[in-house]
């Protein structure tokens, strides 16, 4: 079984803080490889966020009160905003990151070449 948040170059285990955090793009603490966390491992987190605040909406929809019509869409907003990254801290795989393309020198401002 492969185990989650473990470096791919190292085999080192990366916090799951930082995998949560830096999802996008972050340094192992052990080899300083740049890891991302895969795509599939995004969209599962994110549509069990989905499911939680659909139903914590549909739980809070026929709430009564001053704020009847608002609060079941903030409830669902911050059962999305919880579920989403407790569950990426479970299923969060890690992968290196692709290296960026060379950035192109741009010529200092005021000097023209025609």
């Amino acid at each position: 079984m492969m185990a989650i948040r473990i470096c791919p170059v190292c085999s080192g285990v990366v916090p799951a803080g930082s995998a949560v955090a830096y999802s996008d793009g972050l340094d192992c603490p052990h080899c300083k490889a740049r890891l991302e966390v895969s795509s599939f491992s995004r969209m599962l987190p994110s549509a069990a966020g989905l499911a939680a605040g659909w139903l914590v909406w549909q739980i809070t929809k026929n709430m009564s009160g001053t704020l009847d019509w608002a609060l079941p869409v903030l409830y669902a907003i911050l059962a999305f905003g919880m579920v989403t990254p407790l569950a990426l801290m479970f299923t969060a795989k890690l992968r290196p990151a692709p290296v960026p393309p060379p950035v192109a020198a741009t010529p200092p401002a005021g000097h023209s070449h025609h």
